[in-house]
């Protein structure tokens, strides 16, 4: 009997860890396929202050004079488009992904590249948006090292972004975070911190 169950146990404990390898992958993908989402939803719900801003800007326009509407119009884009000067405390939706890079470099890895793919192609979805790009590390090392490391890391993201899916480079702001800002609940130590968050600019 010893010698019959003895095959059948390992096999079954082979299946078990086969599977639960499997699970693992299934739950990264699904934690991706879930930020991609969230990152979609940012992209295209509308500023709910845009509209009520460009109705108050027509009445003001109707009450005060005809020959201002082209005038009052032109402003609104520029803005739009004015990523670089925007307000520290700017209103922005922010989802975060773990983009793997070659070890203590700015060089992506090729792991990454269908993710970063993938939100090229979200980014698209709203050419007015201003997005943020900011790196993360964590608290581990020299910390003027790491600030520099995750600003050369926000710039090659945004580069392979702006080269993947033909963004205008101005729409996206990299920054680089250093470990000043540890992911919530995460200890400051931990290589989870090591990220780059996508701050969509509400409008």
């Amino acid at each position: 009997m010893k010698t019959i169950f003895r095959p059948a146990t390992s096999a079954l404990i082979s299946g078990l860890i086969v599977l639960a390898m499997g699970s693992g992958q299934a739950v990264a993908a699904d934690d991706d396929a879930a930020k991609l989402k969230e990152l979609e939803r940012a992209m295209t719900a509308p500023g709910e202050g845009e509209p009520a801003k460009k109705k108050m800007r027509t009445r003001a326009i109707v009450f005060d004079n005809a020959g201002s509407p082209a005038a009052a119009s032109a402003p609104a884009p520029a803005a739009a488009l004015d990523c670089a000067n925007l307000p520290p405390d700017v209103k922005a939706n922010a989802v975060d992904f773990a983009i793997q890079f070659q070890v203590g470099s700015a060089k992506i890895s090729p792991t990454s590249e269908a993710t970063l793919g993938s939100i090229a192609k979200i980014l698209t979805l709203a050419p007015d948006r201003c997005v943020l790009v900011e790196g993360h590390t964590d608290i581990t090392g020299n910390a003027d090292k790491n600030l520099a490391l995750s600003r050369d890391r926000a710039n090659s993201v945004v580069n392979y972004i702006a080269g993947k899916a033909g963004i205008e480079r101005k729409r996206l702001v990299p920054l680089g975070k250093g470990s000043s800002t540890p992911a919530a609940g995460l200890d400051p130590r931990d290589p989870k911190n090591r990220r780059v968050v996508f701050k969509v600019v509400a409008g």
